[in-house]
């Protein structure tokens, strides 16, 4: 009679402590990361149309080629004269794909007047305007990718299209250039996107 109810004793504390354990399972989570050096641009140079010399009832065209060759495709009493600049981009990132979109318009002003790039144009190369591969449609419109790895370091050679209104120019001062920073003038922008 000792002996059976020292196993009930046994066997109770058995299940009381057996049904208190719980099972535990261990998992792992694995962490990866993947660095990549930023992408950088540099502004190599900003546009210069020249000098437009004008008279009353003046209007045109005038194209700025990614060249640096510029020409009126159409005027009335307007000339060009000076050296002519096109915008260059020089671009640096890490082995990859980069997505690019452009501003398609942007204005120049001497503070009074206001003249419309109404076109911007762009390669990767010195083109022609006619010749330039790729028409800026709006910055996240259109993009044109380049893969670095194939092409690194690329070099954006930027040509735009300027608009001069019947008669936009009249009196304006040979002192004061007109210009993207100056009152209602507004840049051009490139927007470079790394994958």
């Amino acid at each position: 009679m000792k002996r059976s109810r020292k196993l009930l004793l046994v066997a109770s504390l058995c299940g009381a402590f057996g049904f208190g354990v719980a099972n535990a399972t261990d998992t792992d989570l694995t962490a990866t990361l993947t660095a990549s050096a930023a992408v950088t641009v540099a502004n190599n140079s900003n546009f210069d149309f020249g000098v437009f010399d004008y008279s009353s009832g003046h209007i045109g065209v005038f194209e700025l080629g990614p060249d640096g060759n510029g020409t009126f495709t159409s005027q009335t009493n307007l000339s060009a004269s000076g050296s002519l600049t096109a915008g260059e981009l020089a671009v640096t990132s890490s082995s990859g794909v980069l997505d690019i979109t452009c501003d398609a318009t942007a204005i120049i002003s001497d503070g009074t007047r206001a003249l419309t790039i109404t076109e911007v144009k762009w390669d990767v190369s010195a083109a022609t305007y006619a010749g330039a591969s790729n028409t800026c449609a709006g910055i996240g419109t259109s993009s044109v990718t380049i893969d670095t790895g194939v092409t690194a370091s690329p070099t954006l050679s930027i040509g735009a299209q300027l608009t001069v209104g019947t008669d936009a120019l009249l009196s304006s001062s040979g002192s004061t250039p007109y210009d993207t920073a100056t009152g209602t003038g507004d840049p051009i922008t490139f927007r470079i996107v790394y994958q």
